[in-house]
Formats: structure tokens, C-alpha cells, sequence
């Protein structure tokens, strides 16, 4: 390179004065030594210092500029780069702090709520579910009574089934609503103490609270049971409804319930003013003032719902029988589950328990065959209801 640079110098000198003397890197150079017809071989002493001291210069302060220069470059770089991973760094731990708060709190608040929730069980809700497990112990004795034919007498209409909805105003009767009514009313208040996410936080409430959910929609489904196998004719809604029930009960006589009836009906068994469900007695003189007054709604709607119970006789009322059969499976397990800590699990199928069926059987009021399919559409039914929980 430096050889290369001299030629150049050369070149460009050889017209000047040999006298004359260039600056080359700050130092005066004689032209006469930069002459082309001088062979580089022959340099003279003072060409040989000029060009060490080129070389000097080219291979002292120019590395050093340009290594000066490289390293003021990198560290600008390694600044720069400092910098934007600094300022990233700062922006991540940011976002790590918010997000960590934000999860904090809302562990705090679901921590907050899930023990509100647990208070509010024990403290509104245990109390109703004491009172069902009760509820659903009588009335299931209650149901297993109507195979004892000497109460049927006590059940028959004394009015005429054209003209009015409630046909008797006997205390059998009376009794026989209240006590199928109660639990109904039991969880009508029960779910006005809950929401669903309240029952997440307990299994052993949510369970007892499906079950008497379903209690109250067995009311409902009356076509449903009735199309269990072995399948009923049942046709109520027809043209002559009234006298075609009177000739053939089992399959014209309306057995269930639409839940614009129900509703009204459970609330006659609720004391509202006092949050509690009423006494016998009270529903008794509601029964009494609404069978009194056949206008009023509410005297259809309770009408309806005791008129299964209305000259009942099992081989007459055959869907309604297999309805009962299934709030009786469901009202054993309320009771026994209510009696059972969360941490124990419950079995996983409806079964009868054995002294209800010899209860069944022992006072004869049907054939084997009709118990025997009242018993396996009610297991049918009710082991449904545990696959679509």
C-alpha cells in the first residue's frame, strides 16, 4: 500500500521543481525523492526514513484511530442495545407486577366471596335443609300410606267433578296436600337462599338441591313416566275430558301438572310474612277459604293439584302412582344425604329400600304386576335424572 502511494506521488511530482519539498502525512518531503526515474531499490538514506516514517504513521496512528474509533462504535452499540433491553426489562416487570397484582386480588375477593358463600349455607340455607330432611321422611311415609285401602273412602269427591276443581274438603285430604306440598315449599325457599355458584362450594348441598328440584318437575312430567316401559295410555287433554275421565280413569283422568298451576299451588304452603313454610293448620283454613271460593285462580291451581288425590285408587290413577313412586326414591336419598358430611360421596344409582317394598307388598292394594312396573319406571326415571347431572 505504501509503495502503491509513493508511485502515486510520483506521478504527480514530476513535473514540479526538484527543489520544491510536499507535505506528505505532515512531513515535508523534496520532490526530487518522489521522482519517478528514481528506482524504488535505490532509495537514499533520507527516502528510506521518509518512507519508515510513513509506515510508522500508517501502522501507529491510523490503527490506533481506527481502533479508537471501532471501540467508541461498539460501546454506542452496547449502550443502545443496554438501554432497549433496560427498557424492555422495566416494561416485562411491569406487566409481571400488574398481572400478579391482578390475580392477587381476584384470588382475594374468590377467597372473600367462597367463605360469604360458605356462611350464608350454614347460616339461611342448613336450617331449610334440616326442615326438608324432615319433610321428606314424613312424606314418604305419607305415600307409602295410600296403599292402605281404608283411606281411599276418605279420599272420594264430594262434589261434582263437572263444575268445580277442588271436590273434597276432607282432612285426609288436606293433610295428604300439605305433606306432599312441604317439601316443594322447602325448595322453593332454599333456592331463593342459594345461587348456583354458592352451591360449587358445597357438594353435599348441591345434591340435595338437584334433588328436590327434580321432586318438584316429577309433577311435570307425567307423559314422560307415563312412556316409561312398559308404557301407559294416557291421553287427558281430549275432547270430553270430563266424562271420558269419569269412564276411564287411568287414561283420561289428568295425573300431572303445568308449572303455571304448580307454582301458585306451593306457594299456598308458604308463609311469606314469616319466611317459613306454613303449619297444618294454617294451610288447612287456606284450603278451606279458596275451596270455598271457586273464582279465585289460586282454588283451580290447588284444585289441580290434589285432583289425582280425588277418588284415588291406584289401578285409576297408574301414572300418577308411578310419580309418586319417584319423589319417594328421591325424598329417601334427601334425607339420607342430608344426614352425610360433603366429604362422603353417595352412591351412584337410585335403589328402594327394602322396607318400603315390603311395605309395598305387604297390604296388597295391587297386583304384582302393577308394583312391579310402577317400581322399575320410577328406578328408570329417577337413575336418569343422576346421568344428566
Amino acid at each position: 500500500m505504501i509503495r502503491e502511494r509513493v508511485r502515486q506521488a510520483q506521478a504527480v511530482m514530476a513535473h514540479r521543481n526538484p527543489g520544491d519539498a510536499v507535505r506528505v502525512f505532515g512531513q515535508r518531503v523534496p520532490v526530487k525523492l518522489l521522482r519517478s526515474n528514481c528506482p524504488c531499490g535505490q532509495l537514499t538514506e533520507s527516502r528510506r526514513a521518509v518512507r519508515a516514517d510513513l509506515e510508522g504513521y500508517m501502522s501507529g496512528e491510523v490503527i490506533a484511530a481506527i481502533v479508537t474509533a471501532s471501540a467508541a462504535f461498539l460501546a454506542t452499540v452496547a449502550a443502545v442495545y443496554t438501554s432497549r433491553v433496560s427498557m424492555m426489562t422495566t416494561r416485562e416487570l411491569e406487566i409481571v407486577k400488574s398481572t400478579l397484582g391482578r390475580e392477587s386480588a381476584e384470588e382475594e375477593a374468590r377467597r372473600t366471596y367462597q367463605y360469604e358463600a360458605k356462611r350464608r349455607i350454614y347460616a339461611e340455607c342448613e336450617p331449610i335443609v334440616l326442615k326438608l330432611a324432615q319433610s321428606c321422611d314424613y312424606t314418604a311415609d305419607r305415600i307409602l300410606s295410600l296403599t292402605d285401602i281404608r283411606r281411599w273412602n276418605e279420599l272420594q269427591a264430594t262434589r261434582d267433578t263437572k263444575s268445580f276443581w277442588m271436590l273434597s274438603k276432607s282432612s285426609e285430604i288436606i293433610s295428604l296436600a300439605h305433606a306432599l306440598l312441604e317439601p316443594l315449599a322447602l325448595y322453593t325457599l332454599l333456592s331463593e337462599k342459594t345461587t348456583l355458584v354458592d352451591l360449587s362450594f358445597d357438594s353435599r348441598l348441591e345434591e340435595i338441591y338437584r334433588l328436590a328440584q327434580a321432586a318438584y318437575r316429577v309433577h311435570q312430567d307425567d307423559y314422560t313416566i307415563a312412556g316409561i316401559e312398559p308404557n301407559l295410555a294416557y291421553d287427558p287433554v281430549v275432547p270430553g275430558w270430563r266424562d271420558k275421565r269419569l269412564q276411564n280413569p287411568a287414561t283420561y283422568w289428568w295425573q300431572g301438572m303445568t308449572r303455571v298451576r304448580l307454582d301458585p299451588a306451593v306457594e299456598l304452603c308458604v308463609h311469606r310474612d314469616a319466611g317459613r313454610i306454613t303449619t297444618i293448620a294454617e294451610f288447612e283454613k287456606r284450603y278451606l277459604e279458596l275451596y270455598e271460593a271457586p273464582d279465585d285462580s289460586r282454588s283451580k291451581s290447588l284444585g289441580l293439584f290434589c285432583n289425582p288425590l280425588y277418588n284415588f285408587r291406584i289401578e285409576d290413577r297408574p301414572v300418577y302412582w308411578r310419580m309418586l313412586m319417584c319423589q319417594l326414591l328421591i325424598y329417601r336419598r334427601i334425607s339420607k344425604r342430608s344426614r352425610v358430611s360433603s366429604e362422603l360421596g353417595t352412591s351412584s344409582h337410585f335403589d328402594f329400600d327394602r322396607q318400603d317394598i315390603d311395605s309395598l307388598q305387604r297390604r296388597g292394594a295391587m297386583t304384582d304386576e302393577l308394583l312391579d312396573a310402577s317400581i322399575n319406571a320410577a328406578l328408570t326415571y329417577t337413575n336418569r335424572l343422576l346421568d344428566q347431572q
